[in-house]
């Protein structure tokens, strides 16, 4: 997830509405039925909810306290954990839409961490250059909160493995410290298949060979019979085949993920069909992706 355009759906709890509102591109979705099916539906990049849950489809953002009337500067924490970048971009949008300061602070609580946390900051910073960034002396996350001036929106990463956000969390991951204007706890998820996949192009087990070639843009494409994913004919197949011969007699077996699953999981597919079928649970193709 980047910087880039979002789409965002919304449940019901405080402040969520305008929070999504926000940080989408264009009008976001309300969750009213199935959140599973509404994140994919909408190829969703953010979940705007009111508490965190075991649900990872995509990544979350949850508000504390948060008036946005009353935000004077958004500032995100960064830490080492795996949710910095993504509390950095949410940083970086909300302080667009609400034409406020944004800015990312980290904290060292002694010089042996100060090497450490200027390299992971540094890294972050990249990712949104035109965030100004500092590190500042504070031995807890209270202290560092305590730096922050009136009107300060704190955007966090969820609880994690690095000091800075183990700060910032308590028994039951409830916010230990407030800041000024409340705060975005933000937990980033790994890009998922619905996120890149395209509509597929299939062909028909009837087809012919030479009609297939000649349409082939690809080193493979998907073979269904009435909307269900039956196989994959290579192109390698096909100009070994009978130009007068069917698809469906070089059509083989072939790999797939469903639109939930990984990215990452894709590059071990693609060597063998490429692009690799989509398909959901009934064996429905439902698109193609590929890296």
């Amino acid at each position: 997830m980047n910087g880039g355009r979002w789409s965002v759906v919304w449940t019901r709890g405080a402040g969520c509405a305008e929070l999504a509102e926000l940080l989408a591109a264009a009008e976001p979705n309300s969750v009213e039925g199935d959140l599973k099916r509404t994140v994919i539906d909408t190829r969703a990049d953010l979940l705007v909810a009111r508490k965190l849950s075991s649900f990872d489809l995509v990544g979350t953002a949850v508000p504390n306290g948060f008036d946005a009337d009353a935000v004077g500067s958004v500032v995100a924490a960064i830490g080492g954990g795996p949710h910095s970048a993504l509390a950095a971009h949410v940083a970086e949008r909300l302080s667009g839409a609400l034409g406020v300061e944004g800015s990312l602070v980290s904290a060292s609580p002694d010089p042996d961490h100060d090497g450490s946390t200027d390299t992971i900051l540094a890294e972050i910073a990249a990712l949104v250059p035109d965030l100004p960034s500092k590190v500042v002396r504070a031995e807890s996350a209270r202290a560092l909160v305590g730096t922050f001036s009136e009107g300060t929106l704190l955007v966090v990463g969820a609880p994690g493995g690095s000091w800075l956000q183990r700060q910032f969390f308590g028994p039951g991951r409830k916010l230990v410290v407030g800041s000024p204007s409340g705060a975005i706890v933000v937990r980033s998820s790994p890009r998922r298949v619905f996120h890149e996949m395209v509509e597929p192009d299939p062909f028909g087990s009837q087809m012919l060979v030479a009609d297939a070639l000649r349409l082939l843009r690809n080193h493979s494409a998907p073979v269904a019979v009435d909307g269900v994913l039956v196989g994959a004919v290579s192109r390698r197949d096909l100009e070994a085949a009978d130009p007068a011969a069917t698809v469906g007699s070089v059509t083989r077996e072939s790999v797939f993920v469903s639109p939930e699953d990984s990215l990452d999981s894709v590059d071990e597919l693609e060597a063998f069909v490429s692009p690799v079928p989509v398909v959901d649970d009934t064996g429905r193709l439902l698109g193609v992706v590929e890296r």
